[in-house]
């Protein structure tokens, strides 16, 4: 029996950990073991770039972002990114069985043959999912409300996961719920605008209904 509904995700910072691939950017970068190891335990760094300065390297002109970017999106850097947890490929594959994923990712398309591969070596059920990238000069904001628009049209009902409170506003807007997965933001920060939030792959199976 074909599935009638769709679960919408993101991919970094909840199918793919990326902890690795930034660790290895800033060790190239010139910074120390230590001070890496506390940036990156940090939640509400999760989604910035460090700027620190040594006694050999001074890594906080405005053209960081660009440096850090350039051997953050290297092929062989790709190869650091892992599963988010334990259990998320088997987590994914109980959701295929009874809903239809999309995976919104916001990497670019020069990524996306290198991110299948290693995403497909970790394991995941790349059979049952639908992966989109983004054009390079796209807008985010306009690729994730367009890429939602056409599962809108295959699936009139199904479930968006939110990594950040005001993401909910894109889902309510084509009648999907909106679950939280609060990895890049605390339990807190939902409180009052998503009313399930979930804080590893566990919850989320139980937020479906799924054993």
């Amino acid at each position: 029996m074909a599935v009638q509904f769709s679960f919408v995700l993101g991919m970094d910072n909840i199918v793919i950990n990326n902890y690795w691939r930034k660790y290895e950017t800033y060790l190239e970068l010139g910074w120390d073991h230590a001070s890496i190891r506390y940036y990156l335990s940090k939640k509400e760094y999760m989604m910035q770039i460090a700027s620190f300065n040594t006694r050999t390297v001074s890594f906080s002109a405005s053209s960081r972002r660009n440096r850090f970017y350039e051997i953050y999106n290297r092929p062989k850097m790709l190869e650091q990114d892992v599963a988010w947890d334990d259990t998320s490929v088997e987590s994914l594959k109980k959701i295929s069985k009874k809903y239809q994923v999309f995976i919104i990712s916001a990497r670019s398309k020069e990524l996306e043959d290198k991110t299948l591969e290693v995403i497909k070596k970790i394991g995941f059920p790349m059979e049952d999912l639908t992966i989109f990238f983004k054009s390079p000069n796209e807008s985010l904001s306009v690729y994730r409300r367009n890429t939602l628009n056409s599962i809108k049209e295959k699936f009139t009902s199904g479930v968006g996961v939110c990594l950040n409170p005001n993401d909910s506003l894109l889902y309510e807007r084509i009648d999907y719920t909106p679950i939280a997965f609060s990895s890049i933001q605390n339990y807190e920060s939902f409180n009052g605008k998503i009313s399930i939030v979930c804080q590893n792959w566990t919850d989320v199976l139980h937020s479906l209904s799924i054993n």
